[in-house]
């Protein structure tokens, strides 16, 4: 199935401003474009979506969610990390 902008936003509950600058630096590209210059989300995009909304709900800054994205063992030490910040977060409180 494919999602428009206007789509992922609304089941997201991000603006589309966010989506075509997530689209600009690279961290979620379109499944396709359309002729009409519309972009459009499968499946696959969505649930990359879901990760980095994961990864921002976190407070991991765009450009470590891209590097935790393209490689497994990036991704583990970027939650390694933040499990650390976590638990000290915690112990001063």
């Amino acid at each position: 199935m494919a999602y428009t902008v206007h789509d992922v936003a609304a089941l997201s509950g991000v603006t589309i401003k966010t989506l075509y600058h997530y689209h600009k630096i690279g961290l979620l590209l379109p499944e396709s474009i359309g002729e009409n210059g519309y972009r459009y989300y499968g499946d696959r995009e969505i649930e990359r979506l879901q990760q980095i909304l994961l990864f921002r709900e976190m407070d991991f800054p765009l450009d470590a969610i891209m590097d935790a994205l393209l490689s497994e063992p990036s991704r583990l030490q970027c939650l390694r990390e933040q499990q650390t910040l976590l638990v000290a977060r915690r112990q001063r409180r």
